[in-house]
């Protein structure tokens, strides 16, 4: 939501005339949260996919895997840590293995089940592009001190509680 579609505080108090339980400050907060949110997601997705030619779900699928390491993780698991469904992670990960940048085996306690991780040159891939994402990220956040960021990361987490 751009800055020009949040309500003024006029206009909700407007609204709170006709129900009394809206928290006009409120409302701001949580569409100025939802904004700046939108503008930060959307500057590190522009460089992802400009330098990478990176989606966001395929930026997500490769940080998950990373993370898992050699052991990997079944397909319906990552589907669920990424937040898609079956149908697309096996899409993805059909993509994703044509490019050479995972493997998909059979897991070793059941043959039927599969397991993916990444290649070695999908841990180099991600080992060249997550340490400039992170120094990206971090210049982001030096609009905030250090005290500022673990307040807001408490904020955040209250909120999402």
């Amino acid at each position: 939501m751009k800055r020009e579609m949040i309500p003024t505080f006029a206009e909700l108090e407007r609204h709170k005339q006709m129900v009394p339980e809206i928290n006009p400050a409120a409302v701001i907060a949580m569409l100025s949260i939802k904004n700046a949110s939108e503008n930060i997601q959307q500057s590190i997705l522009d460089v992802l996919q400009q330098n990478y030619h990176l989606s966001e779900g395929k930026f997500c699928t490769l940080i998950v895997l990373h993370q898992h390491g050699m052991q990997g993780i079944a397909p319906s698991e990552l589907a669920a840590k990424v937040g898609v469904t079956r149908a697309t992670i096996s899409n993805m990960l059909q993509r994703m293995e044509r490019d050479g940048l995972i493997d998909v085996r059979p897991a070793a306690q059941d043959g039927r089940a599969k397991v993916v991780s990444l290649t070695e040159a999908g841990c180099n891939f991600m080992e060249k592009i997550l340490p400039p994402h992170y120094l990206r990220v971090s210049k982001l956040m030096e609009k905030l001190t250090e005290d500022e960021q673990k307040q807001l990361i408490s904020l955040l987490e209250k909120l999402s509680a």
